[in-house]
């Protein structure tokens, strides 16, 4: 029977007070389970008092690797559980700073091994490519290992949580965030791609609840998509996206250091 999961809050003291006591791996799985499941619930997370815990997930698979008799088959799918959440915080660094804990034996099975295909396919920014496989961890009985005859409660959970609007959305807002900050303007169609959005009106709707910054320096935020136009997409301007006057790049640096930098250069050759 599975451990009812504890409070965010329970959570961040456990971690305070006995983080690597093999007792806790029960309450630590547990807390990873509800975090999935608060991302396939359509109910708030906070109002669930579940908050990603990239220091609770961390810690979980550590204890797998220092008792290996607690992961077992059960302990692989979770691990994954904790690979999906970190994959959701991209582009922060935290699938590769837990990647670095699963060993490659886990990495190989699925679906953790798709979890690091979709991985690698969002840090390349091959945004097209990654929906596909994405897509698959949504199919319970993918990856099913011969022999197995039904899917866990783990693996199902998983796939709910793909299904769902929040997992997708959560990603398709960070990956909108990159665009917009990398482009003035795209292609609409490149766009609809990159972002698996099926026409205009779909990415006009998603981009206008999509917030950036209004400027540097500014408290104020503007929707990610200015407008579409043309075939083309064009994004809200940022000190990122827009071209800036020659003088913004000298950062200070004047001629004379450098003139001083390179004598000295050359009288130590």
């Amino acid at each position: 029977m599975a451990a009812e999961s504890l409070s965010h809050s329970e959570i961040q003291d456990l971690l305070n007070s006995s983080a690597y006591d093999p007792n806790n791996v029960s309450k630590l799985e547990a807390y990873v389970r509800a975090q999935v499941s608060a991302v396939a619930s359509s109910i708030v997370a906070s109002e669930l008092d579940v908050t990603y815990s990239f220091d609770a997930n961390r810690t979980l698979v550590k204890m797998y690797q220092f008792f290996p008799h607690l992961e077992g088959e059960q302990g692989i799918t979770i691990t994954a559980l904790a690979a999906f959440l970190a994959l959701l915080q991209f582009p922060s660094t935290d699938f590769m700073a837990l990647g670095c804990l699963i060993p490659e034996r886990v990495q190989s099975l699925e679906p953790c091994a798709t979890l690091v295909r979709c991985a690698e396919l969002l840090e390349a920014c091959q945004f097209s490519d990654f929906w596909p496989e994405f897509r698959k961890l949504g199919i319970p009985e993918y990856g099913a290992r011969e022999g197995e005859t039904a899917v866990s409660e783990d693996r199902k959970l998983l796939s709910n949580a793909v299904n769902g609007p929040s997992a997708s959305n959560q990603i398709r807002s960070n990956m909108i965030k990159m665009l917009a900050s990398t482009y003035r303007s795209a292609p609409l169609s490149v766009v609809l791609a990159a972002l698996d959005l099926k026409d205009e009106a779909s990415l006009l709707s998603f981009g206008s609840k999509v917030m950036v910054s209004a400027g540097e320096g500014s408290e104020n935020e503007v929707a990610t998509v200015e407008k579409i136009e043309g075939g083309f997409v064009t994004f809200a301007a940022s000190a990122n996206n827009t071209k800036r006057a020659g003088s913004d790049f000298k950062e200070g640096v004047k001629y004379d250091a450098v003139a001083a930098m390179m004598t000295k250069t050359a009288l130590r050759q």
